[in-house]
């Protein structure tokens, strides 16, 4: 194979200088006289490197064909076993770690999980399971990691745009000499053809929509920021907690808040100072880190106790840091909070900068 292409690349440069020849000649063809002879030339280089091209072509389908016959058996199996794992109908994960990180998922898993193999790949696969079933399912996964045996768990699968969906899962190690510990999880529930829509579709107000209510809240006379966040809980939350920072520099928890079971606690406000600081919206959907709005004064993380399955922090500022504005939602009551939701709650997030900086400089 090696003195063949050795011979092509002769060729094929030959052939270039053939072409630089014609390409100089060309300008000095003319009708009457020369067109004809450059023509044919022309032409016959065509075929001379067409007939090189087949020649070439059927000695590549030559050595692919004995390349193929030369596979080891322990190759062809390799082969044949991720054929089998990509193409089974049994959704099937396999995962590295105590946190179950997600190192390959065959198409059935991604179905079940309504994800795309980019978004799956290097994420926890706990963060898939509702709030409830978290804690038992990385118990689960740091047994069999530590023990070697076969475990089955049941669990909720909380999905991005489909229903949730309880399942059984099979989890058993992968002895891979020279590896960090792998598992793969395995279960029985095969997704149907087609996304099952849920039975009550949830109605979302259109953005532009949202965006005109929320407008005429913050001009009109009775505003408050009370008023503001219970606009945003009607609009796309089941909680929502307005943080300001003042003047001096002192936080105010709990400036104004929304939702059952809302309450100011002395929440450390990890996440808004982060947030503040860097200027940058905060995205989790779903929420993989429990203890990211702190805990109640009874040492319970806060997310936990409402049973958050999502939410955004987007921060407050115009010509100064003012704080910022949490939205929450459910686990298991809804979709998550999508990326588009997200930059919608920026903007009401801007508009309410404005109108608390406007409060300022007429107070």
């Amino acid at each position: 194979m090696t003195e063949s292409a050795d011979a092509f690349e002769t060729e094929f440069i030959e052939f270039q200088k053939r072409l630089a020849y014609l390409r100089e000649s060309r300008a000095y063809v003319t009708a009457e006289l020369g067109r004809d002879e450059w023509v044919d030339a022309a032409l016959l280089e065509l075929d001379v490197a067409t007939e090189e091209l087949k020649v070439r072509q059927e000695e590549l389908v030559s050595w692919a064909d004995q390349v193929a016959a030369e596979k080891s058996p322990a190759e062809l199996e390799r082969l044949l076993l991720r054929a089998a794992f990509t193409g089974s109908p049994f959704p099937t994960l396999i995962v590295t770690g105590d946190d179950g990180v997600i190192r390959r998922a065959n198409a059935a898993a991604l179905a079940l999980l309504d994800v795309t193999q980019s978004y799956a790949s290097g994420r926890p696969f706990p963060v898939f399971a509702d709030l409830r079933f978290r804690a038992a399912l990385r118990s689960a996964l740091a047994a069999v990691s530590r023990t070697g045996e076969t475990r089955t768990v049941r669990m909720r699968l909380a999905r991005r745009r489909l229903p949730p969906v309880d399942v059984t899962l099979a989890i058993t190690a992968l002895d891979l000499p020279g590896e960090r510990p792998h598992l793969m999880i395995g279960t029985s529930i095969v997704p149907p053809l087609e996304p099952v829509a849920p039975s009550a579709p949830e109605i979302h107000p259109a953005r532009e929509d949202v965006l005109a209510a929320f407008s005429r809240l913050l001009l009109s006379p009775g505003f408050s920021l009370g008023k503001a966040a219970a606009a945003l809980l009607d609009a796309m939350a089941d909680w929502v907690y307005v943080d300001l920072l003042d003047q001096t520099g002192v936080w105010r928890p709990g400036a104004a808040l929304a939702g059952r079971g809302a309450d100011a606690a002395d929440r450390p406000l990890v996440l808004q100072r982060r947030v503040l600081d860097t200027g940058r919206l905060a995205l989790e959907s779903p929420l993989d880190d429990l203890g990211v709005l702190g805990e109640d004064p009874d040492g319970v993380k806060v997310a936990a106790r409402l049973g958050v399955g999502s939410l955004v922090c987007v921060p407050l500022a115009a010509r100064r840091p003012m704080g910022t504005v949490t939205l929450l939602r459910r686990a298991g009551g809804g979709r998550p909070l999508s990326l588009a939701e997200a930059g919608l709650v920026r903007e009401l997030g801007d508009q309410l900068a404005l109108r608390l900086d406007l409060d300022e400089l007429l107070g």
